[in-house]
């Protein structure tokens, strides 16, 4: 079953957040914990890890674009999938 990665939040005033890179690419192999994506707010930068793992399938916004909190940002899909 595949997994939705959203935007997270990380304290009560993040409302967004801007991707500023992505460390893997569609089609990666992606491992637990493995860093997928670093992202900007207004008052840190933080790096967003896999919550599984299996393949990065799609990434569905690209770096340098601000994302609202909680919206799905990449599809991970399990292995076999």
């Amino acid at each position: 079953m595949s997994v939705n990665i959203k935007m997270p939040k990380w304290d009560l005033s993040t409302r967004e957040g801007k991707i500023t890179r992505w460390f893997k690419q569609e089609g990666d192999t992606v491992a637990k914990g493995e860093d997928l994506f670093e992202v900007e707010t207004q008052k840190r930068t933080n790096k967003v890890q896999s919550p599984g793992a299996g393949r990065l399938s799609q990434v569905l916004i690209p770096a340098g674009t601000r994302v609202p909190v909680k919206v799905v940002v990449a599809i991970l899909a399990e292995p076999g999938e």
